[in-house]
């Protein structure tokens, strides 16, 4: 009796220290302490937006009529949808992850209150406004706390404004002190997280937390640089389960974690990056496809097992 207690205790720590040996170490975050690239989708033309829906990927590229699709798994091309009413695809976000058909929201650089509306698989391609005083600059997909709907920031109007996927107004909030918001993520039913600045070297570049009101809550930021709690034009948030937010530090050309306090993680990505534009996190496969554009006005999607 003795005997077999003492060898299944031993078997018990083989296992444990075995697995423990097997599984790479995370940060607070729950992202790999060691991240790396594990694959470059095929140059063009500059992008502005990638998703992934059920093992395919959708990429969009500025001037282009139309959406590149490839496998998840493989990464070869598979087809494209066009998309030949849209001059300059800026955005490219998802709603419908409970539904049969998942829906790709676009807006166009050059007309930005049109919102073009593609049902994936079908391939079916709709269109509505969004009135010219909202005008979304960034586009956020559906998440939990927004269920269906997806959000909206009014660059010039400082306000986030949150619609249905037909475009039916939800709500607004305008934030009272952040100028020039660039991007927007939900972090709870009143939290809003804000990333802002532009491009003058005396704008403040800033991940801000804002209540329901317009209310700035905390910043991690300010003037314009590299260091820890410096950023250079914070253009793009992504949100992971644990609320921790990723940030597209595009002319420090890294991507930032901060936890749900904003404050700072660690640096994720630092290199094989040239100019990150846009995010997508994939949560159940470890992965972040990150829209990469270079100054000789190319782009490249890269995959990171992070």
């Amino acid at each position: 009796m003795g005997k077999s207690l003492l060898i299944a205790v031993n078997v018990l720590i083989t296992i444990t220290v075995t697995y423990s040996r097997n599984t790479p170490p995370v940060d607070a975050c729950g992202f790999l302490q060691k991240s790396g690239l594990i694959h470059r989708f095929p140059e063009g033309k500059p992008l502005y937006g990638v998703q992934v829906i059920d093992k395919e990927v959708y990429v969009i590229r500025d001037l282009t009529p139309y959406i590149e699709v490839y496998d998840s798994d493989t990464f070869q091309s598979k087809r494209n949808i066009s998309i030949k009413h849209i001059q300059r695809p800026y955005n490219l976000v998802q709603s419908g992850h409970n539904s049969s058909e998942t829906s790709l929201f676009i807006n166009d650089w050059s007309n930005e209150a049109d919102m073009t509306v593609v049902k994936v698989p079908s391939g079916t391609v709709t269109k509505w406004s969004s009135k010219d005083y909202l005008k979304p600059f960034g586009l956020t997909g559906s998440s939990f706390y927004t269920g269906e709907n997806i959000l909206g920031t009014a660059f010039m109007r400082q306000r986030v404004v949150e619609l249905t996927p037909d475009g039916k107004l939800v709500s607004e909030v305008i934030f009272r002190n952040i100028s020039n918001p660039r991007h927007t993520v939900k972090m709870a039913a009143d939290r809003y997280v804000v990333s802002h600045g532009y491009v003058s070297p005396s704008d403040l570049y800033q991940v801000c937390l804002v209540d329901g009101n317009g209310e700035t809550i905390k910043c991690y930021g300010g003037l314009r640089g590299s260091g820890v709690g410096q950023l250079n034009i914070p253009v793009r948030l992504e949100l992971n389960e644990k609320n921790c937010i990723l940030v597209a530090d595009i002319r420090n050309k890294r991507v930032v974690v901060l936890d749900q306090n904003l404050n700072h993680v660690r640096n994720l990505i630092t290199e094989d990056l040239e100019g990150p534009q846009r995010l997508f996190l994939d949560q159940k496969q470890g992965l972040l496809y990150v829209a990469d554009n270079t100054n000789q006005g190319t782009g490249r999607v890269k995959v990171f097992k992070i």
